[in-house]
């Protein structure tokens, strides 16, 4: 199978690193109490992989023809890990993003965390980029520890493409402006990276959502806005530097073909352009334009767009493109809504939490994701080491929430009719039940 122009860009972009690993994408998944054996995980990998073969083709051939190619020499056994661990979880998730993926097997491997913080140990499963997207990357945890004999999903896409209305996607396509106000570009940037990690109780946000008409989405986006506003507190007042103005992230949608026979291999996703309105000093005004922002009719035709447009790309035009795509002059920091419909766990014990663990883009100094599990709301702050006070982005989002909790509670929305989005959706699109208004589930950002 010869390798799509979104798997070969990722391999470029993975040279533009130090370290190949910044461009692996997954998940720490935490549990309560004494960890396993190697041999009783090895046994259950060894049961669950089989019924995925996409998980046995490797990396082959040359820089002008790669191809993926089932790996004759595959056994689970090579890609199961260890790591000792520690107990600070921000620790154990630093050491998690160094770990390395030999390129002479397929391109995903599981760590075996014997001490992930607070008296709980973890498992960690992580593949290059290339390899999968972040949509790939859930199922497949879906299939490793999710519950046993579940039916294998056919397709991960939302639905069969429709015509693209061009004269309304091809504005979408613009170069974003140049970014020079955010403090957080005035460091060079150390090129390794930490983690910082936050927990919702999704009930909150569900509340939040009955009285303010968005979704889970939405209400993350506006977080991350009034998150980044604390951060630098100074810089976006009329008179700073930002002037007013907000700044453009990638949030990922997926594009794969409904008809792919490998679902789980292979980078399919887009990206749409969000500007995350930090300079609005009003929440609720704030709010309301992410709603336009993330208004699900908006991606659902991006999508179309994209697929379209990436499945006649040349390699060679999508390379010289590559360049303004991943410069965070233009888009300094990417977000993720990730979503686990199905409930993880190992040998009968839950899952105590999901945790993403998102690649990084050259240059960008931040990505924020977010996962929902069960009945939580996990989001990770990835961070380049040079940002100076990343580690209070945690403690921000929180306040943050706080902030629309209470003005919520005071009525600011009760003139509100529904942001955008909702409209024709029914009720699974709203914050009410956790849905996502993006239009693939489960889409990860690249």
């Amino acid at each position: 199978m010869p390798l799509g122009v979104l798997d070969r860009l990722s391999l470029d972009v993975a040279e533009l690193h130090a370290t190949d690993s910044a461009l692996h994408l997954g998940g720490l998944i935490v549990f309560e109490g004494e960890p396993p054996s190697r041999a009783r995980v090895l046994d259950h990998l060894r049961r669950r992989v089989g019924p995925l073969p996409e998980l046995a083709h490797r990396l082959a051939g040359d820089a002008g023809r790669p191809r993926w190619e089932p790996d004759p020499d595959f056994d689970p056994d090579r890609h199961l890990y260890e790591l000792p661990g520690g107990a600070d979880p921000l620790t154990v998730a630093a050491e998690l993003l160094r770990q390395p993926l030999p390129r002479d097997r397929p391109l995903w491997g599981i760590w075996l965390v014997r001490r992930a913080g607070g008296g709980r140990w973890g498992l960690c499963y992580r593949a290059h980029h290339a390899f999968q997207d972040g949509a790939a990357a859930v199922a497949t945890l879906e299939r490793l520890l999710g519950p046993e004999g579940a039916p294998r999903p056919r397709a991960l896409a939302f639905r069969p493409p429709r015509p693209v209305p061009w004269a309304a996607v091809l504005p979408e396509f613009r170069p974003p402006r140049r970014v020079t106000w955010w403090p957080a570009l005035d460091t060079p940037p150390a090129g390794s990276y930490a983690a910082a990690f936050a927990d919702v109780d999704t009930a909150r946000l569900h509340a939040l959502g009955r009285l303010t008409g968005a979704t889970v989405p939405q209400l993350c986006l506006a977080l991350t806005a009034g998150t980044l506003r604390a951060w630098h507190p100074d810089g976006w007042g009329p008179d700073g530097p930002g002037h007013g103005r907000g700044l453009r992230a990638n949030l990922g949608i997926g594009v794969r073909d409904p008809d792919d026979p490998r679902p789980l291999l292979g980078n399919r996703v887009a990206v749409a352009g969000v500007d995350l309105p930090c300079g609005e000093p009003d929440p609720v005004r704030r709010l309301a334009r992410l709603g336009r922002a993330l208004d699900h009719a908006r991606l659902a035709r991006l999508a179309d767009a994209h697929r379209v447009v990436l499945g006649r790309l040349p390699y060679r035009i999508g390379r010289l493109a590559l360049v303004r795509g991943v410069d965070a002059r233009y888009t300094p920091l990417s977000v993720a809504d990730l979503r686990v419909r199905q409930p993880l766990g190992f040998a009968g014990v839950p899952a105590a939490g999901v945790y993403a663990l998102p690649v990084m883009v050259p240059g960008q100094p931040l990505f924020v994701a977010w996962v929902v599990h069960r009945r939580r709301l996990h989001v990770t702050f990835l961070a380049d080491r040079a940002l100076v006070g990343a580690e209070r982005l945690p403690e921000a989002w929180e306040s943050a929430l706080v902030a629309y909790e209470r003005l919520a509670g005071e009525g600011a929305f009760a003139g509100a009719c529904g942001l955008p989005g909702q409209a024709g959706e029914g009720p699974s699109a709203r914050a009410g039940d956790g849905a996502s208004a993006r239009p693939e589930s489960g889409a990860g950002a690249s």
